[in-house]
């Protein structure tokens, strides 16, 4: 029985040696960044702006490449904590404050694949704000690429940038700070 057998499996075996399948599509040239985090420290809203502040993916991050597909989610810096803990405390824009006592404020953006804006929005007289509501503000702009999201399983609230921090394993040393141009 095995003399017939190892004949038969040797010219199986050769059969199969021959076969080959598709290549398959191109991948993404190598070097290319696709997701980061950053902050825009010291942004100020003037009336000289229109209390509008815009920038370009590339002069923030050059290695960055934003897809339409991708998830851009920018917070605002609000402060340490309100138990006064020395942690950060990141709240996830459009952010709308009523406390500056002129009515309601938000803080918004808008994005395109290559720039994005963050402005005032809101039903508050602008130049009659506190300069701590206009006046050196810090944005942590976070790049997650679609295809990074999919792949990673569970959910996040995209509201805790705490949450998503340690969702995404983004490592707060390595963030770069832009000053405002």
């Amino acid at each position: 029985m095995t003399k017939k057998l190892i004949p038969l499996l040797f010219v199986i075996a050769i059969l199969f040696q021959g076969c080959k399948g598709d290549d398959g599509a191109p991948g993404i040239d190598g070097g290319t960044v696709l997701g980061t985090t950053f902050d825009l420290t010291k942004v100020n809203f003037t009336p000289a702006n229109k209390y509008v502040t815009s920038y370009t993916f590339a002069a923030t991050s050059p290695n960055v490449k934003v897809l339409e597909s991708d998830l851009v989610l920018i917070y605002i810096y609000w402060g340490e904590d309100v138990l006064g803990n020395a942690l950060d405390t990141w709240r996830l824009m459009p952010q709308t404050t009523y406390d500056t006592g002129l009515g309601a404020l938000i803080y918004n953006f808008d994005r395109t694949t290559t720039d994005f804006s963050i402005f005032l929005d809101g039903n508050v007289d602008y130049s009659k704000l506190p300069a701590s509501y206009t006046q050196n503000q810090t944005f942590r702009v976070v790049i997650i690429p679609s295809d990074f999201s999919s792949r990673k399983s569970g959910t996040v609230d995209y509201s805790d940038y705490n949450a998503v921090k340690n969702f995404y394993n983004i490592d707060e040393s390595k963030i770069a700070k832009y000053p405002a141009k």
